[in-house]
């Protein structure tokens, strides 16, 4: 792990230059953006999903298995808003 953020360190230039600038802080806010929204949904949906699929689970433990595939389900949202911040950053 030391190593790899030592070939990373040195890969990265230190600082954009001045006519990049510009160009980097709308598609970091907008990376941001999209990453904090689906975190945040992510963690509403499975604190839902969690807490009903616990109660649920509580009356009937044949529906657990339902329960943590809507809640796997609220979790991959998270998934889904990093990889659209890494294509947002990457275009």
């Amino acid at each position: 792990m030391f190593v790899l953020s030592l070939l990373v360190s040195f890969t990265t230039p230190v600082a954009a230059a001045p006519e990049e600038a510009p160009e980097l802080f709308p598609k970091t806010l907008s990376a941001a953006i999209a990453f904090s929204v689906a975190v945040i949904s992510a963690g509403f949906g499975i604190a839902r999903a969690g807490s009903a699929g616990l109660a649920a689970a509580a009356e009937r433990p044949e529906i657990r298995t339902t329960a943590i595939i809507v809640a796997a389900f609220a979790e991959a949202l998270a998934i889904y808003g990093i990889v659209i911040a890494f294509f947002i950053l990457g275009a």
